[in-house]
């Protein structure tokens, strides 16, 4: 009789086990939303300037990783559109840097170029079409929402790169901005001709709207807690000073790009965003789709102003203003208890080296150009006259690309210079100079021998195939000059002004709070994936975090 009794008893148990063992309900939608140079302190610095419907949207109601970082290096643009949404590191999938030296051929490449592919909606041998994913070695989260469900993927950004590399291999679309034009673009890679909706986007001429826009502070002044000029701030095209207020002023050699300086940029993409959602119908299917956008203007206004300007302070407000006029619309159309999201950034930034200077750290923009010839003089000295590196169209100066410096190993060869023992001279005198921080060799990289954090992430971010002989890293607060006065400001550093990003997942799947956990850029696609019930990307080598899912 107690066996008899405990039978309903168990099969419950088993029924409530088989519930949660059970994949997760797939959302409608899933929106990626990706801010070039998005500091991880931005949002908490300008948290309580925010609105309700915004970025609070996020950071109040979603997993929030606050100690994200990328976990490679070079901390750039496209290493980071390639990362976060595969789950692997440059090492892998082979975008080092938004350009790298082609050992082959002697000359750059650029990360997405395809010289097999014409543009569409532009001239068909315009150079802003000539892009496509190949370059890329891998997979992303959209081509596994591809293979699960059929998903409709939909990818955009003003930066080529920004829209291609998240999007994987063969999304529905990807579009980019073309300056000449004002047009949104893509290339034969996709599709032979622009669907409807884009050509009505830009047949609505957006961008002539924002020329001659005047940009003022949204807020008074007295409430940026920023100089309006701090040291080492640039500006924008066509204007001689760096203060409020700034006129968007279109030039000829650049055509409609200083828009994108401005928060009228975030704003471009953001409507064209919308665009996207009505004229695909995203969401509106019986699997999920996916939406990939890339904000970019912070990015263009932080290297110009730098991170602790009014300007980028402005800036990020704005942001979160046209994010609550997105978030807005999702709701309207597909309704936000139906959408999951996961917002991040491809980088952070290091403050202008003057700026940091005043502030008592060690900022300066040392000659790098200078070093290398003298590195090249000290090489000849010591192992004879002869050419030792390798640079972009036979130039006899050594350059370096994204901290790589390439060898001649035809030269090496016929010295019996072993690249190791070379790599031990650089290394030394590299050291000498009181501005490098470390250097790295090939053969320690591939092997595995660079020791903590600052080495491993050297090691993730070298590509056997494509990366050089020895990587020099400069100094914190440092940034490579060139001997010429210089403003503004840049990123791609090992350290954490320009590793650590914010990570905030958004949607039923999430358990709401904030999780400092250790979390790098490479955890993304898998905790998105597990969130999801769908498989994570093939060359994945990140790890979910299992407690912020419900």
């Amino acid at each position: 009789m107690k066996h008899k009794t405990l039978l309903p008893l168990l099969a419950l148990v088993a029924g409530l086990a088989t519930a949660k063992a059970a994949p997760p309900k797939a959302p409608k939608l899933v929106v990626a939303i990706l801010v070039d140079q998005l500091r991880y302190d931005y949002l908490d610095r300008f948290h309580s300037q925010f609105v309700e419907g915004g970025l609070r949207e996020l950071t109040d109601k979603g997993a929030f990783m606050t100690f994200a970082q990328y976990n490679y290096y070079p901390t750039i643009t496209a290493p980071g559109h390639a990362s976060f949404f595969s789950g692997s590191s440059p090492m892998m999938h082979g975008v080092i840097g938004n350009d790298w030296f082609d050992k082959r051929s002697g000359g750059m490449m650029y990360c997405v170029e395809d010289a097999d592919v014409t543009g569409v909606g532009t001239k068909p041998d315009a150079k802003a079409g000539k892009m496509s994913p190949r370059n890329f070695t891998g997979a992303t989260v959209a081509d596994q929402m591809r293979l699960h469900w059929g998903s409709k993927v939909v990818s955009m950004s003003v930066k080529d790169r920004g829209a291609i590399l998240p999007a994987g291999k063969k999304p529905t679309g990807a579009y980019w901005f073309e300056s000449a034009s004002g047009n949104f673009i893509t290339s034969s890679y996709y599709e032979n001709e622009l669907p409807a909706w884009v050509k009505a986007f830009n047949d609505s001429k957006r961008p002539d709207a924002f020329v001659g826009q005047t940009w003022e502070r949204l807020l008074e002044e007295k409430q940026y807690s920023e100089s309006d000029e701090s040291a080492g701030e640039s500006h924008l095209a066509g204007e001689k000073g760096s203060t409020f207020p700034h006129k968007v002023i279109k030039e000829e050699k650049e055509g409609y790009e200083p828009i994108l300086s401005t928060p009228y940029g975030n704003q471009l993409l953001m409507e064209f965003a919308k665009a996207a959602i009505e004229g695909e119908k995203l969401g509106q299917g019986s699997n999920p789709d996916l939406l990939c956008v890339s904000f970019s203007s912070i990015d263009y206004c932080g290297h110009k102003f730098g991170p602790y300007s009014q300007e980028v302070h402005d800036m990020t407000l704005r942001l979160d203003r046209q994010l609550k006029e997105l978030f807005a619309y999702l709701d309207k159309k597909v309704g936000l208890a139906n959408v999951v999201m996961v917002l991040t950034a491809d980088h952070g930034v290091a403050p202008n080296p003057e700026n940091a200077k005043e502030q008592g750290l060690d900022g300066g923009r040392p000659s790098v150009t200078d070093m290398l010839v003298e590195l090249q003089a000290k090489v000849a000295e010591r192992f004879g006259e002869g050419r030792y590196f390798l640079s972009p169209k036979g130039s006899l100066k050594p350059r370096l690309v994204e901290g790589n410096l390439y060898f001649d190993h035809a030269v090496l060869a016929e010295k019996k210079l072993q690249p190791e023992v070379l790599t031990d001279f650089i290394r030394e005198w590299a050291l000498s100079t009181g501005v490098v921080h470390a250097v790295y060799g090939r053969q320690q990289l591939l092997e595995g021998r660079a020791p903590g954090v600052i080495g491993q992430r050297i090691a993730n971010g070298f590509n056997g195939e494509r990366s050089g002989d020895a990587v020099i890293i400069l100094k914190p607060w440092l940034i490579a000059g060139t001997g010429k006065p210089a403003t503004g400001t840049t990123h791609g550093s090992p350290f954490s002004y320009d590793t650590h990003i914010p990570i905030i997942f958004y949607g039923a799947p999430f358990k709401t709070g904030r999780y400092a956990d250790e979390f790098s850029i490479t955890d993304l696609a898998p905790t998105l994936s597990a969130a999801l019930g769908i498989q994570e990307p093939p060359m994945c080598m990140g790890k979910p975090l299992v407690r912020a899912l419900k």
